[in-house]
């Protein structure tokens, strides 16, 4: 699984023979996101796809169309930001090359080199970017590939996890029975974590309040480490797969027993569910609460019943004639004077336009992040606030125009995913 777009709905992964594709939950249908032979592929946002092709050149897949981009020697790595930036790596002679950009501009913005790598092992820390090497970690700082300060260990580094803070990141070394936990901010191994022996994987909660460690000499157990206390809290029966253990909500954890698929409580490691045959699926947790279009029935205006089936016919016999209002009196009507319709045609509704539509996230700094890195005809978007139920939404909207054929070709000119709905009267 590459990742999950809750503006769209859509699921991105790789499938059993290396093929990017999508599982769009709106629409209930699988497609395959790109023939092309990729290497390295990796999404931020589980709407742009990014991988790089046997020749070194890098390739973006959006629903909207693809790019490339033809770095200046092959690249190895692509690794894309929250903020809509690419940061590419290549290896030449004795080092590696970093380049940074913003899709799908082929102006490179940043470049750096570093040491080259030993192990495809790197993490995202933040804004930082961690990769191993022989003797230790080496990074650079994703908004300028800055170099970063280099953490040494005594030992080949095998695992490592960040928090989704991004404030720690958490280091297992061969055969040590410590994960060592560096800071972000000093840049320095900041505490350790004893474990009962080596292990060979982790993998962080969403939450960032546990880890599941792999033991590296027993396959069917893993144990739980509480990221509060630096400590394991226990041991728990499981074969390890590419998608159990895993964290699923509740909070609870979600393990393999032969055919089954058992559920554990986080905060005490019982069993809570089983679900039988469940081992024979993949499993993937994510959350969306799918922002489903209104039934039509909701938006039917209210209709009462007439006055004649409520009053009795006869009840202006009840209105006092002090009350009565005198008709007004008869002007000429001779055939000089142009009589008025018994009733006036409605007015036309007047046209609402159409917006263009880039994201719909649920906080205002996230949507002003997305506005800066969008502009159409030196035009930017702007953020417009909307409630779904109790839930504030923020848009990042381009418009309203006069035609939808405009709005779609504002859309197109932008290069980025989007959809066209028409603005509320």
């Amino acid at each position: 699984m590459l990742g999950f777009d809750p503006d769209f709905g859509l699921l991105a992964l790789v499938d059993d023979k290396d093929q990017p594709r999508r599982i769009d939950l709106r629409l209930t249908e699988v497609r395959l996101a790109s023939r092309a032979v990729l290497t390295s592929i990796a999404s931020a946002d589980g709407n742009e796809i990014y991988g790089v092709t046997v020749e070194g050149d890098v390739k973006r897949l959006t629903p909207a169309g693809d790019w490339s981009f033809d770095p200046p020697f092959p690249a190895r790595w692509v690794f894309p930001q929250p903020n809509g930036f690419l940061v590419i790596a290549g290896m030449r002679r004795s080092q590696m090359q970093l380049w940074r950009i913003r899709p799908t501009d082929d102006e490179i913005l940043d470049s750096a080199a570093l040491p080259p790598v030993t192990r495809g092992l790197r993490a995202q820390l933040g804004d930082r970017l961690y990769f191993v090497v022989d003797s230790g970690l080496v990074g650079v700082r994703t908004g300028d590939l800055s170099p970063l300060k280099s953490v040494r260990f005594d030992e080949p580094v095998v695992a490592m996890v960040p928090t989704p803070s991004g404030d720690r990141l958490y280091v297992a070394l061969r055969g040590s029975t410590r994960v060592s936990v560096v800071d972000r901010y000093s840049e320095v191994i900041a505490g350790a974590v004893a474990l009962p022996g080596p292990v060979s994987e982790l993998r962080m909660d969403p939450l960032g309040q546990a880890i599941l460690a792999r033991p590296a000499r027993v396959t069917d157990s893993a144990w739980v480490i509480r990221v509060g206390g630096d400590r394991v809290a226990g041991t728990i029966e499981t074969s390890w797969r590419n998608d159990l253990p895993a964290f699923a909500p509740g909070p609870t954890i979600a393990t393999a027993r032969g055919n089954d698929v058992v559920f554990l409580d986080t905060r005490t490691l019982q069993d809570v569910r089983t679900v039988s045959g469940g081992a024979k699926d993949f499993w993937y947790f994510f959350s969306w609460n799918g922002f489903r279009p209104r039934s039509a029935g909701l938006d039917q205006p209210v209709t009462f019943e007439s006055r004649d089936s409520v009053m009795p016919p006869d009840s202006a016999l009840i209105v006092a004639d002090s009350v009565r209002l005198p008709a007004p009196p008869m002007r000429d009507t001779s055939p000089t004077m142009i009589q008025p319709p018994a009733s006036y045609p409605p007015s036309p509704p007047r046209p609402a336009g159409f917006l263009v539509s880039f994201a719909a996230v649920l906080t205002q700094q996230k949507a002003h992040e997305l506005t800066a890195g969008i502009a159409v005809n030196g035009v930017r978007p702007r953020v417009v606030p909307t409630q779904s139920g109790s839930t504030t939404i923020y848009r990042v909207v381009l418009g309203p125009y006069g035609t939808r054929e405009e709005a779609e070709r504002i859309g197109r000119d932008s290069r980025r995913a989007y959809w066209v709905y028409e603005a509320p009267r």
